[in-house]
């Protein structure tokens, strides 16, 4: 009787999985902790190609270099080295936007709005040199305030919910809005006063302006409601207390 045959064991073995299944993906959090800490290198890199070369004459491959990445590497973080300049005062918008968001409901909103503008105006200018720089290019640069205006409108909507939350306001009530775009220019404003003033007292600084705000409204004359389009909120409160 011949020999049996004996089994052909490669047939029962387990295949082992591809290589790009057999290591395990990263972690969420450690693959967005991995990507926060490539945008900060290239944000520090760009920051201070800035300062010492201009940005005119900054590149992005310069920037790349510094941060030690490739220039396709600086295009899967930012769009242009403009959008660096832009991410910066979008820290600062977010900033605000976290101090107003903790303020307490009952506060009335030019008081909250003023209690938050002073921590995130205050953080802004840590940075004194960097802030400064970025305020006297935005200044002779129009094409980076026009990309800087197109993402403030998105923080003002983002206020305005805040606002319509804290008054309880309905859909077609305008105050909420009027509220954030107040409370942006304000922002602004501080950071330009303070630009040309160099002054350490920010709180002195806020409440200068909003004091001059105030000023400027209490200036209107008496009655001057009367000339609201017919419909407004105040023309139709004032028909119901008649």
């Amino acid at each position: 009787m011949g020999a049996m045959a004996r089994p052909d064991s490669r047939r029962h073995e387990r295949k082992a999985r591809p290589f790009a299944r057999a290591v395990p993906p990263l972690p969420t959090a450690l693959r967005r902790r991995k990507r926060e800490a490539f945008r900060v290198a290239l944000a520090s890199a760009a920051e201070g190609l800035f300062l010492s070369r201009g940005f005119e004459r900054t590149t992005v491959e310069q920037i790349a270099h510094a941060a030690g990445v490739s220039r396709r590497t600086f295009f899967r973080y930012y769009e242009s080295k403009e959008d660096v300049l832009v991410e910066r005062s979008e820290r600062w918008g977010e900033r605000l936007y976290a101090e107003l968001a903790e303020r307490p409901p009952g506060e009335p909103p030019l008081l909250a709005i003023r209690n938050a503008l002073i921590p995130a105006v205050r953080a802004g200018i840590e940075d004194a040199e960097f802030t400064r720089w970025v305020i006297r290019v935005l200044r002779e640069k129009s094409p980076l305030r026009r990309a800087m205006m197109e993402r403030r409108s998105r923080l003002e909507e983002r206020i305005a919910a805040l606002m319509a939350a804290r008054l309880r306001s309905g859909p077609r009530d305008n105050t909420p809005m009027l509220l954030a775009f107040v409370t942006r220019a304000l922002h602004d404003t501080a950071f330009n006063a303070w630009y040309d003033h160099e002054t350490g007292d920010v709180t002195g600084l806020v409440d200068g302006l909003i004091g001059r705000l105030h000023a400027a409204v209490a200036e209107l004359p008496s009655g001057w409601s009367r000339v609201l389009p017919r419909g407004s909120t105040s023309a139709r409160s004032k028909t119901r207390r008649r």
